[in-house]
């Protein structure tokens, strides 16, 4: 287990007590490693399948998720989920348990395994979701301190704020070779479709596992037109609102604005614009609930 301990959701040693309940073998069973900043997630991960490492989870949130799985696309590793972080958005998407009990007994009891499709950047790879706009923002400027008093509160207090007066920027977008301009407020390149927390989602039939990827470009300028989208997203008709549209793509999407603008990978701040996304299908194995959706 890779452990982040400054993730918001509980203490470390919470973390520790409920795996020792679970893995009653101790060390034969399971090791843990709290992160450090001076430590390289990608060498953990690469170390612990060198030495046979069947399962390696993530304690943290979608960030830490996503550093761990970065290092085992490809691998007969699977990716275990301890969710301790603010959003938590691939374990509510696969139906993870969100309290750290279930969440260690799906790891130590039966489960099933899923291959997740994944999202590469230059060297890197992601697995929920890329954003440009609005959501980038907010995770910006969403102060630590304010994650860990606040929780999920902190991000949509932020969000409502870089709202206020933002106007919509130039996008240039290519999705497998197909080029569209568009002005928008928000555009998000999804592999998981979950907005925020269940009913809310960022569009219809948006899946893990189904070998491409669906962005959503939202054109919406006014209090009015935000309010609809939101609506509309309760309702699940996404497709019914005018100020949004939808491309897929299976193999690449590229984005530029004018201005350059912050992106957002699974909760993280990687850089600006222009970037290209490749598509990775099956990258990732993937410990979720048993059951006959899997």
């Amino acid at each position: 287990m890779i452990l982040n301990p400054v993730a918001g959701g509980c203490a470390p040693a919470d973390v520790r007590e409920a795996l020792r309940r679970h893995f009653p073998g101790g060390e034969t069973d399971c090791e843990i490693h709290a992160t450090t900043r001076d430590d390289c997630i990608a060498e953990l991960v690469d170390a612990a399948r060198r030495r046979g490492f069947d399962l390696v989870v993530a304690a943290g949130g979608d960030g830490s998720v996503a550093a761990v799985a970065d290092g085992l696309v490809g691998a007969e590793a699977a990716l275990g989920i301890l969710p301790i972080g603010t959003a938590n958005v691939m374990a509510r998407d696969l139906g993870v348990p969100l309290d750290l009990d279930g969440a260690c007994g799906l790891l130590a009891g039966p489960h099933a395994i899923k291959r997740l499709d994944a999202m590469r950047v230059g060297d890197r790879y992601f697995l929920t979701q890329i954003g440009i706009g609005i959501d980038a923002l907010m995770i910006r400027d969403t102060k630590r301190e304010h994650k860990r008093r606040f929780g999920r509160i902190a991000y949509l207090w932020t969000a409502f704020t870089r709202l206020l007066g933002f106007q919509p920027r130039r996008f240039f977008l290519e999705a497998d070779g197909r080029r569209t301009r568009h002005r928008a407020s928000q555009v998000l390149v999804a592999n998981v479709g979950l907005l925020g927390q269940p009913p809310l989602r960022w569009g219809p039939g948006i899946h893990s596992d189904d070998g491409r990827l669906d962005v959503c470009v939202v054109r919406a300028r006014t209090l009015l037109h935000y309010l609809r989208l939101l609506w509309h997203a309760l309702l699940g008709q996404h497709h019914r609102d005018p100020h949004v549209r939808y491309l897929t793509a299976a193999k690449q999407v590229a984005i530029a604005t004018k201005p350059p603008l912050p992106v957002q990978a699974d909760g993280e701040i990687i850089g600006e614009t222009p970037l290209e996304i490749q598509v990775v299908p099956r990258a990732v194995r993937v410990v979720v609930p048993a059951g006959p959706s899997v």
